[in-house]
């Protein structure tokens, strides 16, 4: 009997969620038994992911890293990765302000709906926002301040560290570059074996997949009790679900017209890796399928993927990106706060900027929006409630998110490779 394929075994997953969901939901004792049975199993999953996240990038960006022969390969690598990044980011930042500003979808709430919005989530959106204000006042080169830990264990030690991880193990494997290969050559050796079993691990916490998707979706299903605020905000979820479906046909096309492989080919390469993040919502929970999809199934060489899928992990989130656009302008419209066409330009520079500090887990970008919105003097005494209305539908929306920023780092991992002749 032929092997179902593991997309189509993780969307069979997935469907069966939505079945237990909806049943679980119909009666009193559903949500329960799906909360305490079910959903742990699912968040074990995620836990795996996140367990080998860390040393996952750390021996295979090491190996990307000492694979090249000298530093001028590794800067021609990195100088790439960084502009396709920041192009797509770019990109994302002024699609979403078109649209939402064509579009005006927050132009008529009323003061009623924006009142029940915020009614249950202004304590929490609270929480939200002071989470932003613990590290106090940053200047304009905090970000590189903070990309250097003051202890390297400790930073490996925190999976929201992946920026200093990052950093700390490019040092490291340059280091590595300029000594003798006699030297090194041991290290290498260690590496290699390293990355092995690393991969045997993934393969392994992958056969357990559909079924952690079943209780990650039913789980989501029957504690989803807002259904009213989806409705309120119906036209925001539609734009911004329509801006994601842009960007992944922008991707599709890119592809295409760089490498000449079909948007078929594309799709179908990275759809594991989509289901993954669909249900994990966390880009870093799906790193490792993101890798073994672009290297087994798109043809990018280990040397390229090594490289661009953890960094892209990190610092692209041009979904991210969007919704802040979008997000943005859209509690501007509700709460009568003017934006003129600085205010839109500011929105631009701060989101992009933001979406690269932003945390690769869920739900990492509303507290990314607190900073696009202070950027723009949106009044502070208003923060909470402009969160609260964004926060009652973001949940399945950040689930979409995450899969528009995977497949924007696979993309940018095909043109990579593509630009060095290293696409098979």
């Amino acid at each position: 009997m032929r092997k179902i394929a593991l997309h189509w075994r993780i969307l069979i997953g997935m469907l069966l969620g939505v079945l237990i969901g909806l049943i679980g939901a119909q009666f009193s004792w559903g949500p329960g038994l799906v909360s305490d049975w079910i959903k742990p199993f699912g968040q074990i999953f995620i836990k795996l992911l996140k367990l080998i996240a860390v040393p996952l990038v750390i021996v295979s960006l090491a190996k990307g890293v000492t694979d090249f022969k000298d530093l001028s390969a590794l800067s021609k690598i990195g100088g790439r990765t960084i502009a396709f990044y920041l192009f797509t980011t770019v990109l994302a930042v002024v699609l979403g302000l078109f649209l939402v500003n064509f579009f005006a979808p927050g132009a008529n709430v009323s003061e009623e709906t924006l009142s029940a919005l915020s009614a249950d989530s202004t304590s929490m959106m609270t929480e939200k926002i002071a989470m932003k204000d613990e590290a106090g006042p940053k200047g304009p080169l905090n970000f590189f301040v903070e990309l250097v830990p003051d202890n390297m264990f400790s930073a490996i030690s925190n999976n929201s560290n992946m920026l200093q991880v990052i950093f700390v193990t490019i040092f490291f494997s340059i280091s590595m570059l300029l000594l003798p290969n006699t030297v090194v050559e041991p290290l290498k050796k260690i590496i290699d074996a390293t990355n092995a079993v690393m991969l045997k691990m993934v393969d392994l916490i992958m056969i357990t997949a559909p079924y952690a998707v079943v209780a990650l979706i039913a789980a989501l299903i029957v504690e989803t009790t807002n259904g009213e605020l989806f409705i309120a905000l119906s036209k925001y979820a539609i734009l911004l679900l329509s801006g994601m479906v842009m960007l992944l046909g922008i991707y599709t096309l890119l592809v295409y017209l760089y490498t000449k492989k079909s948007p078929l080919f594309f799709l179908r390469g990275i759809l594991p890796a989509q289901l993954t993040a669909l249900s994990t919502s966390s880009s870093m929970a799906t790193l490792p399928v993101t890798m073994r999809c672009v290297e087994e199934n798109l043809g990018v060489e280990k040397e390229i993927s090594s490289f661009v899928c953890p960094v892209g992990a990190t610092i692209n989130m041009d979904a991210t990106s969007l919704m802040q656009a979008i997000a943005a302008v859209f509690v501007c419209q509700v709460m009568g706060h003017d934006l003129n066409l600085s205010d839109q330009l500011t929105i631009v520079l701060t989101a992009t900027l933001a979406s690269i500090g932003a945390a690769a887990a869920p739900s990492a970008g509303i507290i990314m929006l607190v900073i696009v919105l202070e950027s723009v003097g949106f009044p502070s005494g208003k923060l909470a409630v402009a969160l609260a209305m964004i926060m009652s539908v973001d949940r399945p929306l950040d689930m979409g998110r995450t899969v528009i920023n995977i497949s924007g780092d696979s993309c940018v991992s095909v043109l990579v490779a593509k630009s060095l002749g290293k696409l098979r």
